[in-house]
């Protein structure tokens, strides 16, 4: 089912023909109960929202009138599909040392303060966009325990970033 879904939102064509398919996948996954806790804490809990205000990214579907199965196969729900499954998107030196900075415990604010420059490098060294790799970031960040309001900060950190 997975290489049926296009997850290239910007083709519209090819997306509208992998709704079904993305659908029964993200159902499959979510009655397996395999998405990892914290993957699903980004979609369902409104503190890993810090821009939802207060609103979890679930409730926020559901105040625009999408409700249960309807979620799974709405175009906007791509995006935390291929995170619940893939993960942060993001190179996979970055994801490496954030999770090695992490250890065995939790990321810390002074942790998250610390790779914020290195965050902001990798935007520049990898070209990312940086609104994209902000949220990615985040998602890292609360993966490898920080505290979600230290991981906005590193989200907001790293959205400030011009390339030029």
């Amino acid at each position: 089912m997975f290489k049926e879904i296009c997850f290239d939102w910007r083709n519209h064509e090819k997306l509208r023909g992998s709704l079904a398919s993305m659908e029964a996948l993200a159902s499959s996954i979510l009655r397996r109960n395999i998405v990892p806790e914290v993957r699903m804490a980004y979609f369902t809990v409104p503190e890993f929202n810090p821009t939802g205000r207060g609103k979890s990214r679930l409730e926020i579907f559901e105040k625009n009138g999408t409700f249960g199965a309807e979620i799974l196969r709405h175009p906007h729900f791509l995006k935390y599909l291929e995170y619940f499954i893939c993960g942060p998107d993001l190179p996979t030196a970055a994801i490496e040392k954030v999770r090695g900075e992490a250890g065995s415990s939790s990321l810390t604010g002074s942790d998250i303060v610390e790779l914020g420059p290195y965050a902001r490098s990798c935007v520049r060294q990898y070209r990312l966009h940086p609104h994209h790799a902000s949220e990615e970031f985040f998602k890292l960040a609360i993966e490898c325990g920080a505290n979600p309001s230290f991981a906005d900060n590193l989200r907001k950190s790293i959205r400030a970033v011009k390339l030029t």
